[in-house]
């Protein structure tokens, strides 16, 4: 029995069954090649000519190939999914896997599965890339996000400021000074309290709310490290609890003299006075005895914030007049 094979487009032959078989065995012709032979219907796969798919009258049995599953396409898969845990860093050899497994099962003529193993591979992989390009955005974004995070925090204490400098005025008009030892014991006898004790900027700026001067926790409240939002309790055991307060203040800020001096400043490092320059993107804002606010540089190295030349909390410097800055921390 003589076998003409249509391979990529040419016909070739006629070839015994032996020939084809060896021809199939070095990979010259594949099952899925169209045969024909006398007595045919017509040209048909190889694999349907008896001998091949059956017996061929007057040969060996031939056993047909066992299918197993592709191990590309088993990669592809295992390769997708891990692109989700590891960023995306496997997503490219899970679709380089995909696509040559793809390949070698169609050529295969049924010896391989997995294509669906493969296809559900090229899916996580690609997902895998938008995981990529999500992950590089959000990491594009991210500074973005947290400067103007930090921009809003500055607006919130400068607007909170500008209102603490109206009320430190309304006080001062009405008890003579800012708040200190002597405003104290005048608070207590008119509003029939026990006197404020303490020089902490809470204990200066709780004779504000004794005083009643329409002073709310939420005035002195600033985003920084080691302040939380007040819980608006404000009675004599809870006013200004610790770490309600974010402003330092400048007891001494007003003298005899017309200068214009500081009156409240933030953000400073807990327990020192020197400015923290992350809280506002290297601002700091200071509320001056006129009731302005302005947000001056910080230098990142030294925490000072440099004003004509000079530290602003430097004694020597010529805005305290002689007479250095007394600073009340926050508790």
């Amino acid at each position: 029995m003589q076998i003409f094979i249509q391979h990529q487009g040419q016909q070739c032959g006629p070839f015994s069954a032996d020939q084809i078989r060896a021809n199939l065995a070095n990979g010259t012709y594949q099952l899925s090649d169209l045969a024909w032979y006398d007595g045919a219907a017509g040209w048909q796969p190889l694999h349907t000519v008896p001998g091949f798919g059956a017996n061929l009258p007057g040969s060996p049995i031939t056993a047909p190939s066992a299918t197993h599953t592709s191990g590309l396409a088993i990669w592809s898969l295992v390769l997708g999914i891990l692109a989700f845990l590891t960023v995306g860093l496997t997503a490219i050899p899970a679709v380089i896997c995909g696509h040559l497994s793809l390949g070698k099962i169609k050529r295969s003529a049924g010896t391989q599965s997995g294509a669906g193993l493969a296809i559900a591979g090229l899916v996580t992989g690609y997902c895998g890339f938008l995981f990529i390009g999500i992950a590089m955005l959000a990491g594009l974004a991210a500074p973005l996000v947290i400067r103007q995070r930090k921009k809003a925090d500055q607006t919130e204490a400068v607007g909170n400021a500008r209102q603490l400098g109206l009320v430190l005025n309304v006080f001062k008009e009405e008890y003579g000074s800012y708040p200190d030892d002597a405003t104290a014991q005048a608070v207590a006898d008119k509003t029939h309290t026990a006197k404020i004790t303490g020089s902490t900027a809470n204990d200066r700026f709780r004779q504000l709310i004794r005083a009643e001067t329409d002073a709310a926790e939420s005035l002195f409240y600033v985003h920084t490290p080691g302040v939380h939002k007040p819980d608006g309790i404000m009675d004599d055991n809870h006013a200004l609890e610790k770490g309600e307060c974010g402003f330092a203040y400048i007891g001494n800020g007003a003298t005899s003299d017309s200068v214009v001096r500081p009156l409240a400043i933030t953000p400073l490092i807990p327990g020192t006075t020197r400015f923290d320059p992350k809280p506002f993107d290297g601002k700091a804002v200071i509320l001056w005895t006129d009731e302005s606010v302005k947000s001056l540089p910080i230098d990142r190295t030294t925490g000072r914030v440099i004003l004509n030349g000079k530290d602003l909390l430097d004694p020597s410097h010529p805005v305290w007049g002689g007479k250095p800055p007394v600073i009340a921390l926050p508790e």
